[in-house]
Formats: C-alpha cells, sequence, structure tokens
C-alpha cells in the first residue's frame, strides 16, 4: 500500500487535489438553493458551467510559461480571491454550526485545515483520504430517510444561467489552486480534465443526493440535525481542505505572512460564530430577508460579478468600477430577492455585455 502511495502520478495525486480544493462552500449548498428557486434548469447549468468551466483553464494554457505570466500579472487579484474565498468558508460553517446547534463546529475544520496545513508536503494525499472518506460518508448516506429532492422548473429560471456561466467560466483563473495543480502536474490537462470531469462531478453527485435533507434542516427545521451528521462531516472534511489549500498556496508564495493570516481567520472566525449565535433566524428590516441566508448570497457577487469582471475590465480601473457600480443594484435584487425579481439579473447581464461592446468598439 505504501508503494502504491509513492508511486501515484503527480497527474492523479492534482486530480484529487482539485476535485476537493473546488469543492467548497458554494458547490455543497448553492445547488439547495438554486434546487429550491429555479429548479432543474439552474442545477443542470450549474454543474455543466462549474465542471466545464472548470476543466477548460486547466486547457487554457497552452505552455507552462504562460501560466505562470498569468499568475505573475495578477497575482493581488489572485490572493484577494484566496481571502474572499477563505471568509466564505468561514461565515458558512459558522453558519451551519449555528443551525445545528454545535458552535465549536467551526473549531473542528479549523483544526482540521490547521493539521493539512502543517503537512503541506502531502497534501495531495490528504485530499485522497478525504475524497475516500467522502464516498464512504455518502454511502453510509445512503441508509437514511432522506426526502425527495423537488427540483420542478419555476418560471423565472432563465435569468439564473448567464450568470451563473459568467461566474464558472471567468472565476477559476483566480483560483490560487488551480495555478498550483497546474505548475505541479506532469500532465496539467489530464489531471483538470479527470479532476473535475470524474471526481468533482461524482462529488456533486452527493449534493444532489443530499440537498432535499439539508435543505429541510436549514429553511425548514422539518428534519432532526442527525440525519444529515455524514453530510455535516462531507462539508467539514472538503471545506477545512479548500481553507488549507488556500492558506497553505497564500503562506508559500509569500502573499501574506502565515501570523497575520492565522490573526484574520481567528478574528472572522469569532466575529462569524458570534453574530450567527445572536441574530439566528433573523430577517432583514423593510425587506424581509433571512439574514443568513442573505449574507451566504452576498459572497456570489463576488464570484459572479467582481471577479470576471475585473478579468474583463481590469487594464481600465475605471470602467471596471463603474461597471460594477451599475451592476450592483441589478444582482443585488436578482440574488438577493430572487424569485419573480430575477429579471434584475438579465438586466445586469445586458449591461455588462453593453460595456463589453463599447470596449471592443472603442479598440477598434
Amino acid at each position: 500500500m505504501a508503494g502504491w502511495y509513492l508511486n501515484l502520478s503527480t497527474t492523479l495525486q492534482y486530480s484529487f487535489y482539485l476535485a476537493c480544493s473546488w469543492l467548497w462552500c458554494l458547490g455543497g449548498f448553492f445547488p439547495l438553493i438554486l434546487g429550491r428557486d429555479y429548479g432543474w434548469p439552474a442545477l443542470a447549468a450549474f454543474t455543466a458551467f462549474n465542471v466545464g468551466g472548470a476543466i477548460s483553464m486547466g486547457f487554457y494554457f497552452k505552455l507552462r510559461e504562460q501560466q505562470q505570466t498569468f499568475e505573475s500579472k495578477h497575482k493581488p487579484a489572485i490572493a484577494i480571491f484566496s481571502y474572499v474565498t477563505i471568509a466564505y468558508q468561514l461565515f458558512f460553517v459558522a453558519w451551519l454550526g449555528a443551525i445545528i446547534d454545535q458552535p465549536l463546529l467551526l473549531a473542528a475544520v479549523l483544526a482540521i485545515a490547521f493539521v493539512i496545513y502543517h503537512s503541506k508536503g502531502v497534501i495531495t494525499y490528504w485530499a485522497l483520504a478525504f475524497y475516500i472518506l467522502s464516498i464512504g460518508l455518502f454511502v453510509g448516506f445512503l441508509g437514511s430517510d432522506w426526502p425527495p429532492v423537488e427540483i420542478s422548473a419555476k418560471g423565472f429560471w432563465p435569468h439564473a444561467l448567464l450568470p451563473l456561466a459568467i461566474g464558472f467560466i471567468f472565476s477559476p483563473y483566480l483560483d490560487i489552486t488551480f495555478h498550483r495543480a497546474y505548475k505541479s502536474s506532469e500532465n496539467p490537462k489530464l489531471s483538470f480534465a479527470i479532476g473535475f470531469g470524474v471526481l468533482f462531478l461524482s462529488l456533486l453527485g452527493f449534493v444532489f443526493f443530499y440537498a432535499g435533507s439539508l435543505g429541510d434542516v436549514f429553511f425548514n427545521q422539518a428534519l432532526p440535525a442527525a440525519i444529515i451528521y455524514p453530510v455535516i462531516g462531507f462539508l467539514a472534511l472538503q471545506i477545512a481542505f479548500t481553507i488549507a489549500a488556500h492558506c497553505s498556496e497564500l503562506s508559500t508564495q509569500q502573499y501574506l505572512k502565515p501570523s497575520l493570516l492565522a490573526g484574520a481567520i481567528t478574528v472572522f472566525s469569532v466575529a462569524a460564530v458570534g453574530l450567527l449565535t445572536l441574530v439566528k433566524d433573523a430577517t432583514i428590516p423593510l425587506v424581509d430577508l433571512p439574514l443568513e441566508e442573505t449574507l451566504y448570497k452576498s459572497f456570489l457577487f463576488f464570484y459572479s460579478l467582481v471577479f470576471p469582471l475585473y478579468l474583463v475590465f481590469g487594464k481600465s480601473k475605471s470602467t471596471y468600477l463603474w461597471v460594477i457600480g451599475i451592476c450592483t443594484p441589478a444582482y443585488s435584487i436578482g440574488f438577493l430577492m430572487g424569485g419573480e425579481h430575477s429579471y434584475a439579473l438579465t438586466i445586469g447581464v445586458a449591461i455588462m455585455t453593453t460595456a463589453v461592446v463599447f470596449k471592443r468598439q472603442a479598440r477598434a
């Protein structure tokens, strides 16, 4: 067995690494919201754009030198992407802990991440172990008394498609773990193809399978939390790996000193747990939106708007800022309020498209 581990090619090692580094609280939870608000067309689009967009990043660069040039050019944005992603994981785990009355859940996840971080030399084998454990948790969940997933198509589902496409096509290019895999894999294209087309896709299958149960615990409190303990374990492992992978790369490449990174994580974690413990099940006045879900959705602005627009308009900061300023109200209405207000997402995409067209005409 030890020999098999030692002989595992870096191509396969980074296939597992990519699958686990990309299955975070967005992939592990956002499908519940998409299925509830938009139905199966949005879930189908989520899967296709998520998997396809991630794979395409591995095929975009023709030479390793191109990837290195891109990473060096966009180093600040890549770092910010990781900071936001880590904060997103911390917030979600704090929310999950509040829902199941386990405020120490975040501490447990950080403890796992701490162990992985300090054994970064074998981080790809941690990914392999967590993938196997995740499949085991899936098998264990099969015996649960889980409710069926309600994914009938809602009338406003078309408005969700383009924002999903934009987010998942552009965001992978700023993910520091993707760049680590591309640089370190013997065959990066194959690592991306296997990692996302096979391994990550199988993990998404688990997400879709448990969506009904986790949704009933989160949104309806209709099921005892014990029924989703395998799901809690799955999310804890995957999110801990994501946090550790991003922290490892941030410190290794000196994006941020480890002491500052640890301090920021500690402060944000304590603040998130304290806030979500105090305001559990609170709503936002006037708009009557659930506070926790609204905060969760707020992070999506970065992946569907801020980061993609940076890659499109990064050379023109003024254009980048005013397009974000104009699009933010539309995205706020569409994402945060959703439902019949989803049309605002299409308006936001139309504004982005118009700005891109004018930019290209100006260049011509």
